[in-house]
């Protein structure tokens, strides 16, 4: 529990530490997102999935890291803000103890690398049939775990730039608040590894609650909120046996935008699952995980 107290200090004061929060102005903020075609920023992406026993506690950790570029291919009213990404790398870690959480253990994903496709935003939420239209492009053709492993980690990230393209224009001076509603279930499959993923995401609730600094850059912060969500997935484990996960997921986190350019300089994301899991021949047990992205500028 020591460990966790001290991972999550370590969290929390990351972004806060870089320097004291400035009084806040009442001017009007734009914080939209303002780049032009050929600017490009990177990001690491890191991904901790701690698992909780019964009694909240935690016993064991997954560590995942993406490494992109993502160059800015149009930003107007008409196109929306197009990103053309770049996978750099896509590294897996493998489930370890808590008390082990130190040593480093993990599978460089030579197929991914390289991997680049092009992310769309508009105010409009995308949907693609009964679903959100995410946009990457692996579920088809991909019959591999980390095929699934790299949607689940990347989903963030495009979630986190949804929201900021629908509220950067709504969010103008502190205290304001925007609520956006998810048209369309976050739902997919990838072939012979998940036969459907499924959140029946509720309303976010986003709030522009100050003005800061990150790495010397004037920045608004703006957290996010949502109520309980439904979740299922049905999928495969490696050997053909199928199991499914019924339960619950709950999204909190923050990003920080730049006051310069509108782009998105840090943001962290948490997500809680609590499910219920039922496979052939055994009996059903519950599951709960916490799963804490943080993306961070590369220089």
């Amino acid at each position: 529990m020591r460990k966790l107290f001290v991972m999550l200090l370590v969290l929390n004061s990351s972004i806060w530490a870089q320097s004291v929060i400035p009084k806040a102005p009442q001017e009007t903020l734009n914080l939209a997102p303002r780049c032009q075609r050929g600017e490009a920023q990177t990001y690491r992406m890191q991904v901790e999935v701690l698992f909780l026993n019964d009694d909240g506690k935690p016993i064991a950790v997954k560590n995942n890291h993406i490494s992109y570029k993502q160059l800015c291919v149009a930003n107007t009213p008409d196109s929306g803000l197009i990103y053309e990404i770049a996978i750099d790398s896509f590294v897996i870690g493998i489930i370890k103890s808590i008390n082990q959480s130190d040593l480093e253990s993990f599978s460089l994903i030579d197929s991914l690398s390289g991997l680049h496709f092009r992310s769309q935003y508009r105010s409009k939420i995308p949907v693609k049939g009964n679903c959100y239209d995410f946009g990457i492009p692996l579920t088809t053709g991909w019959p591999y775990m980390e095929a699934w492993e790299f949607i689940d980690d990347f989903l963030p990230a495009k979630i986190l730039e949804q929201l900021h393209n629908t509220a950067g224009k709504r969010l103008r001076k502190v205290g304001d608040t925007a609520t956006i509603a998810w048209p369309k279930p976050i739902c997919y499959g990838v072939q012979k590894i998940v036969e459907t993923s499924r959140v029946d995401q509720k309303p976010f609730k986003l709030t522009l609650t100050g003005l800061t600094s990150y790495r010397d850059m004037p920045c608004a912060t703006i957290s996010i909120a949502s109520a309980i969500s439904p979740y299922f997935v049905d999928m495969y484990s490696p050997d053909t046996t199928s199991f499914k996960a019924l339960g619950t997921s709950q999204i909190t986190g923050e990003f920080q935008v730049s006051l310069k350019n509108g782009n998105i300089v840090y943001a962290k994301m948490s997500e809680r699952l609590e499910t219920s899991i039922t496979q052939t021949n055994l009996p059903v047990r519950k599951n709960t995980v916490i799963k804490n992205t943080e993306l961070i500028p590369r220089i």
